[in-house]
């Protein structure tokens, strides 16, 4: 199959559009962010547009003109306080208004769907939110383990 690369300048606003139609749309995931949940490169994501957002929801927003993928972790009146699962400090706060959708699965190796807000991924993230300390290490093991080699160049 041929691979084509569309700039995210152009393809993320179309995907808005679409879920602001109400309409799925399914993403291909880039990068390392939110390891080890979804795995750039290996995974897809469906994502539609959600009446509320709340914690834990993955979500696709814009913000300084990046378009990000990433979950609540804080959901108050004034904002939204996101931060990807593999990213140890850092957080987004962008307005609700620049939140466009929710996923709603990830499909592992592009086939198999998951359901990220199932009970065992859910006690998996809280179980992930107390290794904070040792995050980076885990991170570290798990992008060095043979069989992931080939999505960690």
């Amino acid at each position: 199959m041929k691979k084509i690369v569309v700039k995210n300048e152009e393809m993320f606003p179309e995907v808005a559009e679409m879920l602001a139609q109400g309409r799925q749309v399914t993403i291909p995931v880039k990068g390392v962010s939110m390891l080890p949940f979804i795995v750039g490169e290996r995974d897809l994501v469906v994502l539609e547009a959600a009446q509320q957002y709340k914690k834990d929801d993955i979500v696709l927003f814009c913000i300084g003109g990046r378009w990000i993928l990433h979950r609540i972790i804080e959901a108050g009146p004034k904002g939204p306080v996101i931060r990807g699962d593999g990213i140890l400090k850092n957080v987004e706060r962008p307005l609700w208004s620049n939140i466009h959708g929710r996923a709603v699965s990830v499909l592992r190796h592009g086939k198999k769907p998951v359901n990220p807000y199932s009970g065992l991924n859910i006690f998996l993230l809280r179980f992930w939110n107390l290794l904070r300390p040792v995050r980076r290490y885990l991170l570290y093991i798990y992008r060095h383990l043979p069989w992931n080699k080939k999505y960690f160049k």
